[in-house]
């Protein structure tokens, strides 16, 4: 979404470059007594001062600013997962979030007993926030949190960051696919 932003930040920026340019050029024009240079000011009068709002492109047109101008607002106020993460290993340092988020489940995954392991990584403040979902044991819950915290000070994030890990059972869930034997 940021690059979606951006992109929308730097069309702005051009059509109001565009504009003023384009004003500046007009007020010139008035000012020296010559006829407009891009804009014919005598139509532009007549249609500003003619057009009511009972005209249904008017009101076409101000539901689409509107709708515009929120979907920008919705764009702008929606936190979005960081790309980067910053570390504490050097300064200005940052990591992209995807990596941090493969190499913890790698970790998870090293942990006898854990059959898969998947890592979710946001950031908090100047800190991370770690969620770690594991198939195993409940028992080997402790191990992954140490073994996670063993590789979030590795890369660089802060002892007091929060972890969270989740145990499930294998099989917790009844499969689809598999007919149940009752009785």
């Amino acid at each position: 979404m940021r690059l979606v932003n951006r992109l929308a930040a730097l069309l702005l920026g051009c059509a109001l470059l565009g504009g003023g340019l384009l004003l500046i050029v007009e007020v010139f024009a008035v000012a020296l007594g010559r006829e407009s240079v891009v804009v014919d000011r005598a139509a532009w009068y007549r249609t500003l001062t003619g057009t009511r709002l009972e005209d249904p492109w008017v009101r076409a047109g101000i539901v689409a600013v509107g709708v515009l101008g929120l979907l920008i607002l919705w764009g702008q106020l929606v936190r979005w997962k960081p790309n980067r993460l910053p570390t504490r290993l050097a300064d200005g340092w940052h990591l992209q979030r995807r990596s941090v988020e493969r190499q913890l489940a790698t970790a998870a995954n090293a942990v006898p007993g854990v059959d898969s392991a998947s890592a979710r990584v946001r950031r908090e403040g100047l800190g991370w926030r770690t969620r770690i979902r594991a198939v195993g044991d409940a028992t080997v819950g402790q191990a992954v949190e140490s073994t996670i915290r063993r590789e979030l000070e590795r890369l660089g994030a802060s002892p007091h960051d929060h972890v969270g890990v989740q145990m499930v059972r294998s099989g917790s869930r009844p499969r689809a696919d598999v007919p149940r034997v009752e009785g």
